[in-house]
């Protein structure tokens, strides 16, 4: 059972723009206060975290992205990485990209349950050569996710709703698909992966309002937005100590890739890479 692991590395690993810093404070709040990732609503669940024996693993993911949605440059990003499972369960494998969640159904080979992703800013240092274009907060969406496994830890398919807070925000719907392998100490994942969003959402990261002086006016409808490919690769040092790598790339299309945004001072290619280590303890009685 998982507690709290970093996703919501968006299109475009999509926690790659801003101050790292306050990416990082943002993180750890939502991290924290927000409440657990993968853990089952059943009390006999939770109450692994006081059995003696419970395996914890801490650790965090670092890496460079796309500033914002479209962004030709690229910046840092990091989040923590905190989860736990009893002593007799088999370590579950997760997605770097895949939202916060909870199971609120978890038999067989279907999930179902409720999600939250972090999502994109603009900041004033990334308009400042775009005058009159909005800077757009860091924010987070709510939603539901769902999980089918064709073949137990082989072959997922995982679908992810959510609604920003904000009610301008917009819906996102994010896909993917990734197949799993081990061998031996490695253990290597990856496979398609399809964004659509609403047309508020489109507005907010691709749309040029009027106002915005050097680009011509743009009112993005919704649609598939990006289409691309998601994979890590994991090494077991021991039972320990894991260490991965993860790169995505998201290819930006229709609405999305004829903003002006994307076509004059950004790129419709988005690429990020991360490295991650995590360590994993037993609680002492």
């Amino acid at each position: 059972m998982k507690a709290l692991k970093p996703g919501a590395m968006r299109a475009g690993a999509s926690m790659a723009q801003g101050p790292l810093c306050r990416r990082c404070a943002l993180a750890i709040l939502v991290l924290f206060g927000g409440g657990v990732s993968r853990a089952s609503a059943q009390p006999d669940d939770l109450a692994a975290l006081f059995e003696p024996g419970t395996v914890f693993s801490v650790g965090a993911l670092a890496g460079t992205g796309p500033r914002f949605q479209g962004a030709r440059r690229a910046s840092l990003w990091g989040l923590p990485y905190l989860s736990f499972r009893r002593a007799d369960d088999v370590a579950e494998w997760w997605s770097p990209d895949d939202g916060l969640d909870a199971d609120l159904i978890g038999q067989g080979p279907l999930r179902v349950g409720p999600v939250l992703d972090l999502r994109d800013g603009r900041s004033i240092r990334d308009t400042q050569h775009l005058p009159g274009l909005p800077v757009i907060p860091l924010s987070v969406g709510l939603g539901l996710f769902g999980e089918l496994w064709f073949a137990e830890d082989t072959l997922r398919l995982r679908t992810e709703v959510t609604q920003g807070i904000r009610a301008h925000d917009g819906i996102l719907i994010k896909l993917a698909g990734d197949a799993i392998g081990r061998f031996g100490r490695f253990t290597l994942s990856g496979g398609p992966r399809l964004v659509l969003a609403d047309a508020a959402s489109e507005r907010l990261d691709f749309g040029v309002p009027e106002s915005a002086r050097g680009l011509r006016p743009y009112e993005p409808k919704g649609g598939l937005r990006s289409g691309g490919l998601g994979g890590a690769l994991a090494y077991d040092w021991s039972e320990r100590w894991q260490t991965l790598v993860y790169s995505r790339y998201d290819r930006l299309v229709f609405e999305a890739a004829r903003s002006p945004i994307a076509r004059r001072f950004g790129s419709v290619d988005q690429i990020s890479v991360g490295v991650g280590a995590i360590y994993s303890f037993h609680r002492m009685p």
